[in-house]
């Protein structure tokens, strides 16, 4: 999974077309199948399911820059409260900090998504994820 990463990483960084191609829209046949694999990865793997699902929207041309990032953070955002939610019903108490973090993950979701779809242009937002995927890929491969 590292090496798809990286090929992921090494496929979308080098775009400058980022928002010049025609979306293609999947059938749900094939859609559900996606779904379905990127589910079974990212629970495979223990990695979320948007770092798999961002790369095969823009290399299948599924869907421009902006609607990816659109997607993936809700995708995160529903993955992270049911895995939250999931481990909250094992704990005897919720750590004291919970709060602090949830209010400092709201206040960067709010600030990304300003940035993302309004000051920073789709190719850095693809560059970005580029990092991502690599950063991604090398934890995959070597820890």
């Amino acid at each position: 999974m590292g090496v798809v990463l990286l090929a992921s990483a090494y496929r979308l960084f080098p775009r400058k077309d980022c928002e010049t191609t025609e979306v293609l829209r999947p059938s749900i046949t094939v859609a559900l199948a996606a779904g379905a694999a990127l589910g079974f990865l990212s629970g495979l793997t223990g990695v979320g399911g948007g770092i798999f699902l961002s790369p095969l929207l823009l290399l299948l041309g599924w869907a421009r820059v902006k609607e990816v990032s659109a997607v993936a953070a809700l995708f995160i955002l529903v993955n992270s409260i049911a895995g939250l939610l999931g481990h909250v019903s094992s704990l005897q108490a919720m750590p004291r900090y919970v709060p602090i973090l949830a209010v400092a993950a709201l206040a960067g979701g709010i600030t990304g998504s300003f940035f993302g779809s309004i000051r920073i242009p789709a190719a850095d937002i693809v560059r970005a994820l580029s990092v991502v995927l690599i950063i991604a890929g090398l934890k995959l491969l070597f820890i």
